[in-house]
């Protein structure tokens, strides 16, 4: 057992240090140069930036081609976790500059396959990132903490009727109870100081989240992958909170890139606010 698969298991997250060659990070950094000179002039008429900066883009792999390269390499390097429940495809994907600085938080209401594990997250660094820029944080043993009580918590917001695919008020509920718990356990929270090529791997019941990011001078450029096996089903918190849904069977479309599939598309939304194609964005 490798020491970052221990971690894995006994934290519920890992760091693999140096999982990313330079040289394919400053490839993927340039990509992102690139987009931004060709699309600044439209992305910040549509007020699509913040503060300057790409925040919570969606599947810009499709047109950063680097990026698609440190998927495949990033599975490489954390194949010992990501291909436990099979061979990892590339599902959907984040990008950041500015810090994502989002609350503690579990992953599994957004994505949820019933009884069948197989949605993981996994995080790229492809700047230095440290308290200063937004370094993400967990905590430890935190994917062993019970699920709060579900039913309570739907009928406190949505008592009368389903909940809906996205109910951001009851996420934050239910994070709340996860974020109690792991105080009352006395949990500790990490914070993941990492070097540009660093990978990290996280359960999705791992609470994890985002420091401030304070020194706007700096980037905090990532990539967040969020892997499944091949046509793994993911619902959303319409079916996390309602249990006796069925989940059905699905058969995605997907490309390939070198040894491993990502899904197929040419969309990239920016913030859920706004979608282009690559066609529109480029491709470099």
């Amino acid at each position: 057992m490798t020491d970052y698969t221990n971690d894995f298991r006994v934290n519920g997250f890992c760091i693999v240090k140096n999982a990313i060659d330079i040289e394919l990070v400053d490839k993927a950094n340039l990509g992102v140069d690139q987009f931004r000179t060709r699309n600044d002039d439209l992305l910040i008429n549509n007020d699509l930036l913040v503060e300057g900066m790409l925040q919570r883009v969606i599947n810009l792999h499709h047109s950063i081609t680097g990026l698609q390269e440190i998927f495949c390499q990033a599975m490489t390097a954390g194949g010992d976790v990501v291909d436990n429940y099979g061979k990892a495809t590339l599902y959907t994907s984040l990008f950041f500059e500015l810090g994502s600085q989002q609350p503690l938080h579990r992953d599994t209401p957004y994505f949820y396959s019933g009884t069948k594990g197989g949605y993981m997250g996994v995080w790229v660094a492809l700047d230095d990132v440290d308290e200063n820029n937004g370094a993400l944080i967990a905590v430890k043993g935190s994917h062993e903490l019970p699920e709060p009580n579900l039913v309570e918590l739907k009928n406190r917001f949505h008592p009368n009727e389903d909940v809906p695919s996205s109910s951001p008020l009851l996420f934050d509920a239910y994070n709340q109870e996860l974020i109690n718990a792991a105080h009352d356990c006395g949990l500790s929270t990490q914070v993941c100081n990492v070097n540009k090529g660093d990978l990290i791997i996280w359960n999705p019941q791992t609470l994890h989240g985002g420091l401030p990011h304070h020194d706007k001078t700096r980037t905090r450029r990532s990539f967040v992958m969020h892997i499944t096996p091949k046509n793994m089903p993911m619902k959303h918190m319409d079916y996390f909170f309602h249990r006796d849904k069925p989940i059905e069977a699905v058969s995605n479309s997907y490309q390939t890139v070198g040894e491993r599939l990502m899904s197929a598309g040419d969309q990239i939304d920016f913030r859920h606010i706004k979608c282009y194609s690559t066609k529109e964005l480029g491709i470099f």
